[in-house]
């Protein structure tokens, strides 16, 4: 059978290369690239449903698996494995419409456009690997890997406090990152797991006495929620946010929050499910509290990229919200969640980067009836701002009515707080709406025009996808449910 994994990696990482030494034509190869990845990806989906079951894959539990021995000692074995099961796929999906939504956004580049498109496809090969690795030091390696185009995209091409910003980033996930390391570390050796592989380590974690496993819970969840990121450990956020150019913002909301989530369910949530459920009650006071903290807020913003970059704590704190229940409804909920507010906040950060561009500011006080100058932009900021609390017939609204059903079944009428809390923000952001593009005009510069075509090419795509699967959900539930989600909670 073809490698498409590997195939698939060594696309990305081909094309970073070439990018970096396209010059002025990196944006074609950067384009090229993405929609080659696409292509692959879109075979991953159409074979999906003809695979023949998990018997055959390499790893039991996905339906696509490779490993290659790597390095092979007597007490130390490591192993080149990938693979791909409901959830990643899922998830890889997003990488690729995301990064061709950010190049085609960042098309008229013009600051050293070689290095920049070569971080942003570098940042997407990270995250890709991320998904794929089933080798605990090759996730590792993947998931540092992402942190250094994101430091460079934050510190050279951003903000006036880009330096500032882009070390905060640095710090605060790196520290993460090695509590993260040590709680995979001490599971594979408290556990006497043979390998690092996640089939040796997932039967290991759940052989563990439940107080050890709520010990390593704990560890892991401080790691990879640190990216999510919860309250208190969520300061770095908006600074990165303000300070990075638009496809940075992108890319930080859309694909790395979402490497926590992920990282959260595959490798702590599946793993250790005795201590997952004895630290439920930790995971639902922090979800909580990111949900109300981060609505908030939001509604005391006046900078729009900041608006939007606080939004963001309070939709994780829902998707941390659907993995503490428990459930397979829950989990469900929670990855399906991760897709919508991955395209959904892209979107929003596409929609501020174009109002700054267009009115010079992002102050919401400061601009308003924008919509005959811009309608183009308006349309565009409806939608988002619509898709993000929850409208029917758009993406958010079957993944939060999912998990709010299913915080229901479990926490019965505790629903009505994060409920209530989405009030709050359908009140923000229609507030927002309100200022900025309707009423009377003011602060509109004479020079104001509409969203250039590659902008608006960018928010064209994930616009589509917002309103493809907001009607048509079923299509990402089948790929999710292909996953041990299905059959969760298990020992």
């Amino acid at each position: 059978m073809l490698p498409l994994i590997s195939l698939m990696l060594a696309t990305l990482l081909a094309g970073t290369v070439v990018t970096f030494l396209a010059g002025r034509s990196a944006r074609w190869v950067a384009l090229g690239v993405s929609a080659l990845f696409a292509v692959e990806v879109g075979l991953l989906f159409l074979a999906f449903p003809g695979w023949p079951g998990y018997s055959s894959a390499l790893v039991p539990g996905f339906a696509e698996s490779e490993s290659y021995a790597w390095v092979h000692l007597s007490w130390f074995n490591v192993n080149y494995t990938v693979g791909v099961d409901g959830i990643s796929l899922v998830l890889i999906l997003l990488t690729a419409i995301l990064q061709i939504a950010t190049v085609l956004y960042s098309w008229n580049e013009t600051k050293r456009p070689a290095a920049w498109f070569g971080l942003v496809l570098l940042t997407c090969l990270g995250c890709f690997g991320v998904f794929v690795a089933l080798d605990i030091l090759l996730f590792f390696l993947f998931w540092e890997a992402v942190l250094i185009p994101m430091f460079f995209i934050i510190g050279y091409w951003g903000g006036p406090n880009r330096r500032y910003a882009a070390l905060k980033f640095f710090v605060y996930t790196h520290v993460a990152s090695i509590v993260m390391l040590v709680g995979l570390l001490a599971l594979v050796f408290y556990s006497g797991a043979a390998s690092f592989d996640y089939s040796a380590v997932y039967a290991a974690g759940h052989a563990l006495p439940a107080v050890t496993q709520a010990f390593l819970f704990l560890a892991l969840f401080f790691g990879f929620g640190v990216k999510f990121p919860i309250v208190p450990f969520h300061t770095w956020l908006p600074d990165a946010h303000v300070e990075a150019p638009t496809g940075g913002s992108v890319l930080l909301a859309g694909l790395l929050l979402k490497l926590g989530g992920y990282g959260l369910i595959r490798w702590a949530v599946f793993v250790l499910p005795a201590g997952f459920h004895l630290d439920t009650p930790i995971l639902f006071f922090i979800a909580f509290l990111s949900i109300a903290w981060g609505s908030i807020l939001s509604l005391a913003q006046r900078d729009l990229k900041r608006l939007v970059a606080y939004s963001s704590i309070n939709h994780m704190g829902i998707v941390l919200l659907a993995i503490a229940v428990g459930s397979s409804l829950g989990l469900l909920a929670a990855v399906l969640l991760m897709f919508a507010h991955g395209i959904v906040s892209g979107l929003l950060f596409m929609v501020s980067g174009s109002a700054h561009h267009t009115f010079g500011t992002r102050d919401i006080a400061s601009v308003g009836g924008a919509t005959p100058t811009t309608p183009a932009l308006t349309t565009f900021a409806m939608i988002g701002s619509l898709a993000s609390l929850g409208l029917p017939a758009l993406i958010s609204f079957p993944a939060e009515f999912a998990a709010l059903l299913a915080t229901w079944d479990r926490l019965g009428y505790w629903v009505f707080l994060p409920l209530g809390i989405l009030v709050v923000t359908a009140a923000f952001y229609l507030w927002m709406l309100q200022r900025m593009f309707f009423g009377p005009p003011r602060g509109i510069p004479p020079d104001a025009h509409d969203v250039p075509w590659y902008e608006g090419a960018g928010m064209g795509i994930l616009v589509a996808f917002t309103v493809l699967f907001g009607i048509l959900p079923g299509l990402l539930v089948t790929v999710i449910l292909a996953s041990p989600i299905q059959s969760f909670p298990g020992t």
